[in-house]
């Protein structure tokens, strides 16, 4: 008995809708990519439940006529390619006739079309991947297609579907991505009854990056126009001031596509590796056009993947175009090890000959301004100057970590033994000696010389206070404002703080809406005597819904970290002595006094076995 038998098309065309159709945002992408192959210059998208039991999307294009309506369900039916060679001369969005078939397959399919000049329109209705009536329609030129019960006939496919919230997300994040891709055609998109995006279609790129991003993106970049033949780099890059804590702000196009691609973004953090603190991530609307025989787009189904002929050609002309823009836009280089310059091909021999420091700072803010500190002068006769400068060549974490060379050999002498495992029972016991390039505190204690780094300690403090504040007294650990300050956001971000307002008001945030790109904010969470200021605050919190990791009490520690960070001292604030003895004070309260949230050293020790070793008063 044969167990090989042949799917029926119903089946066959339910597997392959995996490929392309995983959400409702696969379905808007596909559709909307129709419609721009279609020449449509007004694209409008209405959703209802996040996608998942309504879209819409309606277009001004060339329509079609009753015979290709009916022919454009059919699997690999396209009017893009007509033989395999084409696929090295592509210009359309769209070529391998699977998506309307995918669609049909797992949802109810209604289709309303009318060519240019034509009497009359057709609309066809499919469900199920079954065909259930043609006819002739009266309906606008171009063509509007409805989208009802997506995944009705598979369950298995519609149980990992997320929450309403997250899929409307998901739609407006495709749509504003494309939306960049061409500023030449208005987008629209409607979810619920409320506006999330719409973009004048001017065929001015700012102006769509205002209409996604907001007004801080749009005016916050450098624009590029950059050839290394045969690859020519435009768009816009933001200033390292304006970057995130996410990729959300960074979209990817090869010859008009959306792509995603590791090269790419490889490049622009190695072009902005220099300007960025860790973990930070710049705007970047990047258009990379190159003839089409050097990029291979049939790599998925999704068509998100490209290959190219020659990634390291594609990787210098971003990176070269990056560097070009900030050095235009004045923004401030620091120098980069000789070694990181050379993995990078400088794209003219004046930029090799940039001065190199010997040392780049780790943690300081590109923001922070030089700092003409005078070296103060112990009783003892030591420099803090000094002092700073032996920190830097033997700091040794404090007080488990271990010990430098010298002291190590040191703790072979009675004398010397005890300085490796010792403890300091209370900072109020060190002598406080004053601030170090208004950045560090340095402290006496004992044997030891103390560095205490002020906004590593800060940002400690800030932590374990709204940590505390959150899992002590929940929605009342709030700091209101005193007056209600007006942060803008753009309609997409308006959106997402709505639908979750009521989970914000749990840890701290109630605001409402003012208008359809700003938020009322009237309460933050409570950080005790310092104040966070309102529109880092929130877009902190931005940045974790748009990466969706606000769902766990961890998830809201990492918030609460980010938090302290924005709110705490920082590196070249001068502290007066009462500012400086709180701050010790409330440092010596906490638990673990040694580390910030995020594992880095607060106090570094050098002993004095150190110290005198380098003046040579020990041999």
């Amino acid at each position: 008995m044969s167990v090989i038998s042949v799917l029926s098309a119903q089946t066959a065309n339910s597997i392959a809708a995996g490929e392309v159709v995983e959400r409702p945002a696969s379905v808007v992408k596909e559709l909307v990519e129709n419609a721009l192959d279609a020449g449509a210059s007004v694209i409008h998208v209405e959703i209802r439940q996040g996608g998942i039991s309504f879209i819409r999307v309606s277009d001004n294009g060339c329509g079609m006529d009753q015979a290709d309506a009916q022919l454009a369900f059919g699997r690999h039916a396209t009017s893009k390619i007509r033989s395999i060679d084409d696929l090295e001369q592509l210009t359309t969005m769209g070529f391998r006739g699977e998506a309307l078939a995918s669609i049909a397959a797992v949802a109810q399919v209604r289709l309303e079309t009318r060519q240019i000049g034509q009497p009359a329109g057709t609309t066809v209705e499919i469900a199920g991947g079954e065909m259930m009536s043609v006819r002739p329609a009266g309906c606008p030129e171009g063509t509007t297609i409805t989208i009802e019960n997506l995944f009705y006939n598979t369950p298995a496919r519609f149980k990992f579907l997320k929450k309403d919230s997250s899929e409307a997300s998901a739609v407006a994040d495709v749509l504003e991505r494309i939306a960049l891709a061409r500023p030449d055609v208005s987008f629209r998109l409607v979810s619920q009854g409320n506006e999330l995006l719409h973009t004048p279609g001017n065929n001015d790129l700012r102006s769509a990056i205002f209409a996604v991003f907001g007004k801080e993106a749009a005016s916050a970049n450098h624009a590029l126009d950059y050839t290394m033949a045969p690859v020519h780099v435009s768009g816009f890059v933001g200033t390292p001031e304006a970057a995130r804590n996410s990729r959300a702000q960074q979209c990817l196009y090869v010859n008009g596509r959306l792509v995603k691609s590791r090269a790419i973004s490889a490049a622009i953090d190695e072009a902005y590796a220099t300007h960025l603190m860790k973990r930070k991530h710049p705007l970047a609307v990047l258009k990379i056009d190159l003839p089409s025989p050097l990029v291979d787009v049939n790599v998925h189904p999704q068509k998100m993947e490209v290959r190219f002929w020659e990634e390291q050609t594609v990787f210098r002309a971003v990176y070269h175009a990056i560097q070009n823009a900030l050095h235009a836009g004045g923004a401030i280089i620091s120098s980069a090890p000789q070694a990181e310059l050379e993995r990078v091909p400088s794209p003219d021999p004046v930029q090799t000959t940039l001065p190199l420091s010997e040392e780049i700072p780790q943690e300081l803010p590109v923001s922070y301004g030089p700092e003409s500190a005078s070296a103060e002068q112990d009783p003892a006769g030591l420099e803090v100057k000094d002092a700073a400068n032996l920190a830097r060549q033997q700091q040794t974490a404090w007080p488990d970590q271990p010990l430098t060379k010298s002291a190590q050999v040191a703790a072979q002498d009675d004398s010397a033994a005890t300085v490796q495992t010792k403890s300091i029972s209370s900072l109020r016991s060190a002598r406080l000696i004053g601030q170090l390039f208004a950045t560090y505190l340095v402290l006496e204690h004992e044997q030891d010389l103390l560095l205490v780094d002020q906004h590593a300690a800060h940002e400690r403090i800030l932590f374990e206070q709204l940590v505390a504040r959150h899992r002590a007294r929940g929605p009342a650990a709030v700091q209101p404002l005193l007056i209600p300050q007006t942060v803008e956001v753009s309609a997409r971000e308006q959106a997402i703080l709505l639908a979750e307002q009521e989970n914000l008001l749990q840890i701290g945030f109630e605001f409402e809406a003012f208008g359809s790109q700003s938020i009322l904010l009237r309460s933050l969470p409570d950080s005790g005597r310092t104040a966070i200021k309102p529109q880092a605050a929130l877009r902190v919190l931005l940045d974790a819904l748009l990466s969706d990791k606000l769902h766990s009490e961890d998830q809201i520690d990492d918030l609460y970290y980010t938090l302290a960070c924005k709110a705490a001292i920082k590196a070249h604030d001068k502290l007066d002595s009462r500012e400086m003895e709180q701050l010790l004070s409330d440092l010596d309260e906490l638990e673990d006094p040694y580390h910030c949230p995020h594992g880095r050293p607060v106090i570094i020790r050098i002993s004095r076995y150190e110290l005198e070793k380098q003046f040579k008063r020990i041999v």
